[in-house]
């Protein structure tokens, strides 16, 4: 199970299992083997080159896509969506400054809950109580500072979300039964949408995918509605989590940061969450800007084609890292 980010005091190792995603399992037969194999995305090198736009505002590229040979947001703005600033948390470690940008349009109920926790300060103080290597890195767990539980409610799951027909999706390849892609930048699957003529609401069910950098919630044991304010980052691809955990975000910069989180289950001193801020409420000269490329636009799928291999073939979903452009203040 996904369970439950300053010193903290040794409890029982038992605990540790209150809450939390299931570790990928290795021993599982037929096609739920592939399923839960955990894979450690390549690291790649970031270009740190930067350029200026037309009005003076300097863009770098953050995370592993060089943008320096794309547009930007100025020169060619139906190519990029900006993130508004209620909808990204500003995640800070000392091991470095995360992004999350969050999918109330997926997920509602999760961004609702994680917005209100961000704005309360809960998480500012509270350790990466659970970090394994390949696999994720987990944080909320109040009782290693000994601090008192939230008085937020338990979410109820939201593994699926249903999508229209309408609802453009950049299809790359298949998930099983599924087909695969992008939905406003987000790794998703998604039944066919020919399936909705002979759905109740017309629409078909479609699910957040575990790519690296996906942001979930964690939950107590099976009782899939009691995730609550824990949390967690993942650094593989444990396929086996699909549609178990609601992902309710994604990192658009500074995975590297959730790399370097010292691991351990818990670790002993654990990295500490010095930060957890939506960026709307941090002053203007604090706050980051993010632009994430249109999944939807030509720019992209001419991106996508130079992805190709000699075959003809994209990669794997989860191993197609969009474009993003930060402007740091």
């Amino acid at each position: 199970m996904i369970r439950k980010f300053i010193p903290l005091v040794p409890i029982i190792a038992a605990s540790l299992f209150a809450c939390g995603a299931a570790e990928p399992e290795t021993t599982k037969t037929e096609t739920s083997q592939k399923e839960a194999e955990v894979r450690s995305p390549e690291v790649k090198s970031t270009v740190d080159s930067a350029k200026s736009t037309a009005s003076g505002a300097v863009f770098r590229p953050v995370g592993v896509v060089d943008v320096s040979t794309l547009s930007t947001p100025t020169s060619s703005p139906e190519s990029w969506r900006k993130v508004p600033a209620d909808k990204l948390i500003l995640l800070q470690t000392a091991r470095g400054a995360v992004l999350i940008e969050m999918t109330p349009e997926f997920t509602p109920a999760h961004a609702a809950q994680f917005s209100a926790l961000a704005k309360s300060g809960h998480f500012n103080g509270l350790p990466f109580h659970r970090v394994i290597d390949g696999f994720m890195a987990q944080a909320g767990d109040t009782t290693l500072v000994s601090r008192p539980n939230p008085t937020t409610s338990n979410i109820v799951a939201e593994f699926y979300f249903r999508r229209s027909p309408e609802t453009k999706m950049t299809i790359t390849g298949e998930r099983r039964s599924a087909d695969a892609g992008f939905i406003n930048g987000f790794q998703v699957a998604s039944q066919n949408p020919l399936l909705a003529s002979m759905t109740a609401d017309g629409k078909v069910e479609a699910w957040p995918l575990h790519c690296p950098g996906a942001v979930a919630a964690a939950r107590l044991g099976n009782d899939i509605n009691s995730a609550n304010a824990q949390f967690y980052i993942t650094m593989g691809y444990p396929q086996n989590l699909e549609k178990n955990y609601t992902v309710w975000g994604r990192v658009r910069a500074g995975l590297r940061s959730v790399f370097k989180i010292k691991k351990g289950e818990p670790p002993m001193p654990p990295d500490l969450i010095e930060k957890f801020s939506l960026v709307s409420d941090l002053e203007a000269e604090d706050a980051p800007q993010v632009w994430v490329m249109n999944t939807n636009s030509e720019e992209f799928s001419n991106y996508l084609e130079g992805l190709r291999s000699e075959s003809g073939k994209l990669p794997d979903v989860c191993d197609i890292d969009v474009p993003v452009i930060v402007s740091w203040p």
